[in-house]
């Protein structure tokens, strides 16, 4: 099996997919390990998880730079209730770029208080 794209292009396309609502994409693109990580991410987070913010407006990405074999992106997404940054690796796993570990870096609400 052969790389689809960089570690940077998959880390692009699944940002889009949280956005989105895309689930299939986000299961493809998840090893067991790290969607076990993003379940207790999101429960320790609450309505400020990336899994559950309401109405994603957008994301940036960071790139942080290798870890061991993997390479690691901040990703952080905007709603109306604030911002939450995740710390992702991607790692090759059988030729395709898969998320390997998932971190909460931080959450800021929004000023005021804005709820879902």
């Amino acid at each position: 099996m052969t790389q689809r794209g960089t570690a940077r292009e998959a880390a692009e396309r699944n940002a889009e997919a949280v956005m989105t609502g895309n689930l299939s994409q986000l299961m493809a693109d998840i090893t067991p390990e790290a969607l076990s990580q993003l379940m207790q991410l999101g429960a320790a987070a609450g309505a400020m998880s990336p899994a559950s913010m309401p109405n994603i407006e957008g994301y940036e990405i960071t790139e942080m730079g290798q870890d061991g074999e993997a390479e690691v992106f901040h990703v952080t997404f905007r709603s109306a209730i604030g911002k939450a940054t995740a710390s992702m690796a991607w790692r090759q796993v059988m030729g395709q770029w898969k998320i390997t570990a998932v971190g909460l870096v931080s959450i800021e609400p929004a000023a005021g208080g804005a709820t879902a």
